[in-house]
């Protein structure tokens, strides 16, 4: 908590408390400065729920509990969410990605047990292969999400053709991935100028990265970049094989799902190749019972 002390003249007298984790001001950069910078109706008597300036220019959601006396006013400032804004800020990018999921594949009726498949893998991968820590965990499973959103771009009657596609067809299709990172860009502008408070950067950095680059091969035959090895960021080439792995391993209109061992096969073939070998080396050596249940939805 961080109390203010506002002067009769309406300007900030003095600062006790860590301003600087507050709304990163030092306490000597805001002494001396209107109260109403922060915001106009900081000095009204009674308990608030404020929107209050950063240093930065972006706006944090505050309680302010405002008590006037003879010669000064008492202002005490604290976080509504205190420990738990990344908490708030990964819900709301998660409703939002969810939602643009949905909404660039709407008509395919295997979408959302596709995107829920995806996220189980990705969650397993990152929690047990890469031991990430719970945010993170999130940051990559929204990021896995919105993976093909740039399909939004591509005319639904070639995605969902039921012959094989023209070369021409398949350029257009391998588009997606440059379209993708643009329409999550636009999104994400939208988003840094309305809701600046509920933005978390990385989230947003990752799904980019993803949704440009899951494509790419470990050996550099990849698109759209042709990006090798570890210049492909390690979010995209954890979401390359998960979404590679539900792929084969279900039933798809045009091809019966794979069996485990066959899709094993493809996979150490495909190590060092399009896949990063470690990733897939770690999966290999898992229990693929275990896999198969991950995939149905089940425990253990």
């Amino acid at each position: 908590m961080v109390e203010l002390e506002i002067g009769q003249d309406g300007a900030i007298a003095a600062v006790r408390g860590n301003l600087d984790e507050l709304l990163d001001f030092a306490p000597d950069e805001i002494r001396g400065v209107p109260s109403a910078f922060l915001h106009p109706q900081i000095t009204e008597a009674g308990l608030h729920t404020l929107w209050v300036r950063r240093r930065n220019g972006d706006r944090a959601l505050l309680h302010a509990f405002s008590i006037p006396h003879d010669t000064h006013t008492q202002v005490y400032l604290a976080h509504v969410f205190e420990q738990d804004t990344i908490q708030v800020k990964l819900a709301y990018q998660s409703a939002l990605f969810r939602g643009l999921a949905f909404a660039a594949e709407y008509g395919d009726p295997e979408l959302l047990n596709h995107l829920s498949r995806v996220e189980r893998y990705t969650i397993w991968i990152a929690e047990e292969a890469l031991r990430w820590e719970q945010p993170d965990v999130s940051r990559i499973t929204l990021a896995a999400y919105v993976h093909d959103v740039g399909k939004s771009a591509i005319p639904r009657e070639i995605l969902y053709k039921p012959a094989k596609l023209t070369p021409e067809e398949y350029k257009l299709v391998q588009t997606h991935t440059q379209k993708g990172r643009d329409v999550l860009e636009e999104v994400e502008s939208y988003i840094q100028q309305e809701n600046a408070w509920l933005y978390d950067e990385k989230s947003w950095q990752w799904a980019k990265e993803v949704a440009l680059h899951h494509h790419e091969n470990w050996d550099g035959t990849g698109y759209p970049t042709g990006a090798a090895g570890e210049e492909i960021p390690l979010v995209a080439r954890v979401v390359k094989l998960v979404d590679v792995l539900d792929a084969l391993l279900e039933a798809r209109p045009y091809k019966e799902g794979w069996p485990p061992e066959q899709v094993k096969r493809e996979i150490d073939q495909k190590k060092g190749v399009e896949f990063d070998p470690h990733l897939a080396e770690w999966l290999l050596a898992q229990d693929w019972a275990f896999v198969q249940n991950i995939a149905t939805g089940k425990k253990g």
